[in-house]
């Protein structure tokens, strides 16, 4: 499966719930790789919100600086935004990714270091 198989793709929650659409995807670099640096793995999805654009710059956590301006309107654009591991999440070839836990259990972004 490749990352683009994921973005856009709908959500539903352990009780089929609609949580948003898959927007982002997190991946972390501590994967087993034979030379200089290790391989990337996929930790998990982001999902909900209105776009991925103030994830990707990093402007959905309250530390980062920046023109207020931009942070101010990213931040409220991703408010409603999730976090999802890898681990609570169940692909089907078709139809929706379901999750293995309830849409109020999931973590905001700013909960995720």
């Amino acid at each position: 499966m490749r990352i683009s198989d994921l973005l856009g793709r709908r959500v539903v929650d352990v009780d089929g719930s609609d949580v948003g659409e898959v927007r982002d995807v997190r991946l972390v670099q501590d994967g087993p790789l034979e030379g200089v640096q290790a391989a990337l793995r996929l930790d998990g999805l982001v999902v909900g919100g209105h776009g991925a654009l103030s994830v990707r710059l990093g402007y959905h956590r309250n530390h980062v600086r920046g023109p207020a301006l931009l942070r101010s309107l990213f931040t409220a654009l991703e408010r409603r935004a999730r976090y999802v591991p890898w681990l609570d999440v169940i692909l089907d070839d078709d139809g929706p990714v379901r999750l293995r836990r309830r849409a109020a259990d999931l973590a905001s972004l700013d909960e995720v270091t």
